[in-house]
């Protein structure tokens, strides 16, 4: 299950254009790359960082969070060209590059 805050929603799509319920789809991708986020994290909570692809048409830079066993989504913007590199590089790894 995925959850977010109203405000967060409403701030992402005026900042990114992007509504928080809407990138969702991105974690079923299966070439999804994740990694902890030591730099935004802290004692009371652990935040994770993924690159997937929405839609099969946009690559997504994601930042979330677990709380209560939900997916708690933070924000979420299209990925800069470097992230879309290494996600490229990272499904070609995976794909032998089909």
């Amino acid at each position: 299950m995925f959850t977010w805050t109203e405000e967060k929603n409403q701030l992402n799509k005026k900042k990114h254009g992007f509504y928080l319920p809407e990138i969702v789809d991105v974690f079923d991708d299966p070439h999804l790359i994740e990694w902890y986020d030591k730099k935004h994290s802290s004692m009371e909570e652990d935040r994770y960082i993924c690159l997937g692809r929405l839609h099969d048409t946009v690559i997504l830079f994601v930042v979330f969070t677990e709380r209560g066993g939900n997916i708690h989504l933070i924000t979420a913007r299209k990925a800069e060209p470097i992230e879309e590199r290494l996600y490229y590089a990272h499904y070609e790894k995976e794909t032998g590059g089909n």
